[in-house]
């Protein structure tokens, strides 16, 4: 095989594993520092566990400030005030809606993973602007949304997290908790009206320590039997979240990555495009 054919090739795999990733959304917002925000997003397939099948997907977004020379410098959303939050989760919901495909009328509806942030659901006016998208957004798209919430202060009162969590509910159909393994924290977050969590994979240990792993989602179930690993890289990790028992994973699905082509020929094989065996 020639180089220029060997390239062809790896170019082709690379377009076939980037439309695997999932669909991006973006976003470009003025920001109260009077630099452009600039979202990039994209939802993540995600599957289903306990049943091996494809059930949706999990927005997941960073965000760049840009910088007077035209560069964009990677930011976090933590520090940044109410208003700029405000803007960001509008937008994310608004694009990523937008972003999803519509599903067939008498299909299984999809299932939306949103993250959003604390700052903006707990003020009682964003929430309902956020509610009202998210509302608008179920119906046109055909789908159901979970709110997985972000950033959530600690030493946040109960009180307060099961109000909030209690107002979501009839537009969601539950409410995720973004937390770390951190026993402090999910201790805190314990019957608070939530139907699970959700973790970075990473943070719940190495794919060859299962029994730390196991511990891991066990603590996490503490704040509800649902548990969402994101960020699955390789067939391994999926393996390894799958037997600790979490219920659904993202998948990380990266052109060139380690690991990427057997788990978008998995994720295929889920969505019921590809034969099992032909893996």
């Amino acid at each position: 095989m020639s180089t220029v054919e060997s390239r062809i090739k790896a170019e082709a795999r690379n377009a076939a594993l980037e439309r695997l990733r999932g669909p991006g959304f973006g976003a470009s917002l003025a920001g109260a520092s009077g630099r452009m925000l600039h979202v990039d997003g994209v939802i993540r397939p995600l599957l289903a566990l306990n049943e091996g099948v494809m059930r949706g997907g999990a927005a997941s977004f960073g965000l760049k400030e840009q910088q007077p020379d035209g560069s964009r410098t990677p930011m976090q959303t933590k520090g940044l005030n109410t208003v700029d939050l405000e803007r960001i989760d509008l937008a994310v919901v608004d694009r990523a809606f937008a972003a999803f495909p519509v599903a067939a009328a008498g299909d299984r509806p999809p299932l939306l993973i949103l993250p959003l942030s604390w700052s903006s659901l707990r003020n009682s006016r964003t929430r309902r602007r956020l509610l009202r998208l998210a509302a608008a957004g179920q119906l046109q798209a055909r789908n159901i949304a979970f709110c997985e919430v972000t950033d959530i202060e600690p030493g946040t009162p109960q009180s307060v997290l099961r109000e909030v969590t209690g107002q979501l509910q009839p537009i969601f159909r539950g409410v995720l908790a973004r937390v770390t393994t951190d026993r402090k924290a999910i201790k805190a977050l314990t019957d608070c009206g939530f139907v699970g969590a959700a973790v970075e994979a990473n943070d719940l240990g190495r794919d060859e320590d299962e029994g730390a792993m196991l511990r891991a989602v066990l603590a996490l179930q503490k704040i509800g039997p649902t548990v969402l690993a994101h960020a699955v890289r390789s067939v391994t990790g999926l393996t390894a979240v799958r037997a600790a028992g979490a219920r659904w994973a993202s998948l990380e699905i990266v052109p060139g990555a380690l690991g990427s082509r057997s788990l978008a020929a998995h994720a295929k094989a889920a969505a019921g495009e590809t034969p099992a065996a032909a893996l």
